[in-house]
Formats: structure tokens, C-alpha cells, sequence
């Protein structure tokens, strides 16, 4: 069945894409009729086998393109409760990941991918899935059992394939729990697959850092470049100049961090970057602290000043929201300033890894069709 269903789908972006020279996924708003053509097909088609579970799947991904989230989780869970004792495990397991991906950011995501996994699930996207959610709670909650379950099953998804995220995902987990040498192996070793990845050449030297090898570690941060790599196109191949000049301040190599910083620093809103402010005090740039200590000091008193007389808030308790969070901010940055004029205080960076946040969906008619 589902052989036929693709025959359909790539009839219908041939015909889209010979019309209009562009990917089918570029202009949402121009393929609504395509989508609503194949939804229609496949409605018909689910008319006659009522059981199919390739029908039902791509299905639910196609009122998921249109907008209709809510729509496709009914579609897969009324299926599932109707023809739960037809429908074998494997076919469970499929509709169970594809329901995880659906109730993104909701328990329910967690719940339903776990069901999958007790069913055995043969599918790559159970584990990196579970791998992702586990990883996304670590951050939100900085629970280590999050990240070690994150662990788990990035290497449960490692059995099923070797695919570069996988393998990625698997090493910043590593990096994460501490295992610094680990992770560096890792990441060497997919930079043989992957040369001149700038995202693994960050990796590594963050590896480095933290095992002691400082000349190592700038050896690899200087071959990195910022923004999009040239070579490679996923959303972690995105290097941000923040993420290398905190390298430098790790490092304590401060005039290389002072000077890659205010390359760049007037692209940023910086009153919170303590350790930016530390350096300077540190070497002895006290006309530059005070500068910038009082740049952000006026405009945060002209910002409450503003507040007190604006007409724009809703009401008066929006007002005073915002009122109190400038507060907070200018007490924030007055601390800040005092506690490094003091000497009492050294702001720690902290060298952070993510995986990439990619689609799990098993029947995802965008990226697994």
C-alpha cells in the first residue's frame, strides 16, 4: 500500500514542482491544494481499507502539514483503540513513535514513545526520540538521570544505525556526564567520516579544554569559523562567535577573549555577561567597566522611568511586571559591578553541547517519505 501511496504523493509534487520551479515545502501557503488533494486520496483510500496502518500514518503527517496537530493525534488515537487487537506489534510501535512526535513538549510525548519501546519497537525513531526527549528535560530541569536516560538510548538507537546525529548526539551526551575522553574520541572519529566539520572541530577543542590540554584546544578552536558551515547544513553546523570566544575565558586566555569579544560585542544585549565584565576589571579596562556599567544602568532607569507614564500597558498590573523585572535587572547589574570592583567573585563558564533536535516522525511525509 504504501508503494501506491507514494506513487500518488510524487505524481502530485511533480506536477507542483514543474509548475512552479520550487521545492514543494517552500510556500506553504501555494501547496495547501496539493495537500488537500492527497488528503482526499488517502481519506478515499482509507474508506476501502479501514485497517491499513500506512494509510492512517501518512495520513495523520498530512493534516500535520496542513496545520491540524490536534487532528492527526485523534486520527492515530482513535485508530489505535479500534483496531488494537487487529494490528500487530510492530505496526503499535510505529503509531506509538509517530503519537510521541506528535505531543511534542507535552508528557504524553514521553508516555507514548515508552510504549513503543515496550513493544520492541524495531524503529530508530523510538530511541531517538525517547534520546531527544530525555536530553530536551536535562536542559529544562538539570535532572542527571534525564541525561543519563538521554545516554541510554542514543546508544540503544546506535544498534539500529550509525547515522552522523545519532553518533553526535551519542558523544555531547558523553561530553555532558563528564566523560570528557570519551567524547573526544568519538567526535575524532566521525571528523575522519566528516573532515573539516567545523561543529566537531568545537567539540573537540571543548573536550580538550576541559581535560587540562590547553594548547590542544586552541589548536582546534582556531580552525573553526563562525556561522553556517560551507560543507555541512543541519542546525547544529550553525557555530555562534559567543561559542568561541567562551572558550578563550575558559581557558583564562583573556586578551585573546577580550579581543574576539568586542569583535562582536555590540551585536548583543551584554549587562548580564559577567565574565565579559570580569576581564575587563581583571585587565585593569576600569574606563571601559564604568562605561558600560553605566550605559545599561541609564537605560534601565529611563526604561522604569518611561514605564511609569506609558499608556501602552493592558493594565495596571502589566505595568508593574514590567516595572519590577527592570528592577531586578538594574539590582542584578549593581551586584554584579560591586562584587567584581570587591575581588570577591570569578563568573565560571560553563562549555555547553547539544544534540540536534531533528524529526521522529516515522511516516514524516517532509523528511521520511
Amino acid at each position: 500500500m504504501k508503494i501506491k501511496i507514494k506513487e500518488y504523493w510524487n505524481k502530485l509534487k511533480a506536477e507542483y514542482e514543474n509548475k512552479y520551479k520550487e521545492n514543494i515545502f517552500k510556500n506553504y501557503e501555494q501547496t495547501v491544494p496539493v495537500f488537500e488533494e492527497f488528503r482526499n486520496f488517502l481519506n478515499e483510500l482509507l474508506n476501502k481499507y479501514p485497517t491499513n496502518v500506512d494509510i492512517i500514518c501518512i495520513l495523520a503527517s498530512v493534516e500535520l502539514e496542513l496545520g491540524y496537530q490536534e487532528t492527526a493525534i485523534k486520527l492515530l488515537e482513535d485508530f489505535i483503540s479500534k483496531y488494537k487487537d487487529i494490528i500487530n506489534d510492530v505496526d503499535k510501535a510505529r503509531i506509538y513513535t509517530n503519537l510521541g512526535f506528535y505531543y511534542e513538549a507535552d508528557k504524553k510525548q514521553c508516555e507514548y514513545l515508552l510504549e513503543a519501546e515496550k513493544l520492541n519497537s524495531p524503529f530508530v525513531e523510538t530511541y531517538k526520540g525517547l534520546a531527544l526527549t530525555y536530553f530536551s528535560n536535562y536542559e529544562y530541569n538539570k535532572t542527571t538521570e534525564d541525561l543519563y536516560k538521554s545516554l541510554k538510548y542514543f546508544e540503544k538507537a546506535l544498534k539500529i544505525t550509525n547515522d552522523y546525529e545519532i553518533y553526535f548526539g551519542y558523544a555531547v551526551c558523553l561530553f555532558e556526564t563528564k566523560q570528557y575522553q570519551k567524547a573526544k574520541e568519538v567526535f575524532e572519529k566521525l571528523s575522519l567520516e566528516y573532515p573539516n566539520r567545523m561543529r566537531l572541530l568545537l567539540s573537540i577543542s571543548y573536550c580538550e579544554a576541559y581535560l587540562g590540554n590547553k594548547e590542544k584546544a586552541r589548536h582546534y578552536l582556531k580552525q573553526v569559523k563562525v556561522d553556517q558551515d560551507e560543507n555541512y547544513y543541519l542546525a547544529t553546523d550553525d557555530i555562534h562567535d559567543f561559542q568561541i570566544f567562551e572558550v578563550y575565558y575558559f581557558l583564562e586566555e583573556y586578551d585573546l577573549f577580550l579581543e574576539e569579544c568586542e569583535k562582536v560585542l555590540m551585536r548583543y544585549y551584554f549587562a548580564d555577561w559577567d565574565h565579559y565584565f570580569y576581564t575587563l576589571w581583571l585587565k585593569n579596562e576600569s574606563e571601559k567597566f564604568n562605561k558600560y556599567i553605566d550605559k545599561y544602568k541609564n537605560e534601565m532607569l529611563e526604561a522604569i522611568k518611561e514605564a511609569k507614564i506609558d499608556d501602552d500597558f493592558s493594565d495596571e498590573e502589566e505595568r508593574q511586571d514590567y516595572i519590577k523585572s527592570y528592577k531586578e535587572d538594574l539590582e542584578k547589574l549593581i551586584t554584579m559591578s560591586n562584587k567584581i570592583q570587591n575581588g570577591n567573585y570569578k563568573p565560571k563558564i560553563e562549555l555547553k553541547l547539544y544534540p540536534e533536535y531533528e524529526c521522529f516522525l516515522i511516516d514524516c511525509i517532509r523528511h521520511n517519505f
